[in-house]
């Protein structure tokens, strides 16, 4: 049975129907309740795992690393429970993370811009009228911050199964074309799938253990076979190399791990 990752562009409406659609499908539903478990682990606050969802990560390094460092944290800890079929999950940037999980349904739930205006204006305490700048402001920072953060742009069709313009639809008629759309043998859980899924959350329990010392890593899993890519000088390559090499083989199921570097030199003669 699928996982299926809603989204939205109205926090609450979105809520709605990731709660229903859970409810008759007899899921279980995955939200941000899971953020106090992850700040008590991790012992960081609720607030800092928030903005790292949905804040544009600022130009200063620092702060860049350390929003790759809590959004690593709660794909972590989202992945561990989409081990489990059979859940819807919002809020959570599950969507920007699942790709290529064939048995992962990624629904986005589309308001109107005079609901959009209207909710940003009574969240802001501002004229309605101001509100359509300002959320067009917020709209570029957020697709900025989905590729900076997961690589991928929010706003393409493509990253999407299913798409529900509440223009059109009442939100119990988008419910009801969620849990239609979960009974497609489309989303069925294979075993390549569920693999696929296994080495997204491989990849992101690296990336934990190699943020800290090196917060420009890539790293990709398939079938316990890493690959890292790290930036380095190139009289340090090899030293840091083995210290990749090292902290990955701590993470369970790491089989090879086949790191390659590329030279700061070319990066600064290239810009």
């Amino acid at each position: 049975m699928p996982l299926i990752a809603v989204s939205a562009d109205i926090y609450e409406t979105g809520l709605d129907i990731a709660h229903q659609s859970a409810e008759k499908l007899g899921y279980r539903f995955l939200g941000r309740e899971l953020l106090a478990e992850v700040a008590q682990e991790h012992k960081v606050t609720e607030k800092e795992l928030l903005d790292s969802l949905q804040a544009s990560p600022g130009l200063l390094p620092r702060r860049v690393r350390r929003r790759r460092e809590l959004s690593n944290l709660i794909q972590v800890a989202c992945l561990e429970r989409l081990q489990q079929d059979n859940t819807v999950c919002y809020g959570l940037g599950a969507h920007l993370y699942l790709e290529g999980v064939s048995h992962a349904m990624r629904v986005h739930i589309i308001s109107t811009p005079q609901q959009r205006a209207a909710d940003l204006a009574r969240k802001e305490g501002m004229p309605l009228q101001q509100a359509p700048k300002l959320l067009k402001r917020r709209d570029q920072s957020d697709h900025k911050w989905s590729k900076e953060t997961y690589g991928s742009d929010d706003s393409e069709p493509s990253l999407y199964d299913l798409a529900l313009n509440l223009t059109t639809l009442e939100p119990a008629k988008a419910v009801d074309l969620i849990c239609d759309a979960a009974a497609s043998s489309k989303f069925m859980a294979m075993t390549y799938s569920k693999q696929c899924l296994q080495d997204k959350l491989t990849a992101c329990r690296v990336r934990q253990k190699l943020l800290p010392s090196f917060p420009d890593v890539e790293v990709s899993v398939s079938n316990g076979t890493v690959v890292v890519r790290i930036s380095s000088l190139p009289y340090n390559a090899r030293k840091k190399q083995e210290k990749v090499r090292q902290l990955a083989s701590e993470v369970p199921g790491i089989n090879y791990v086949e790191v390659h570097v590329t030279s700061r030199l070319l990066i600064s003669k290239r810009g």
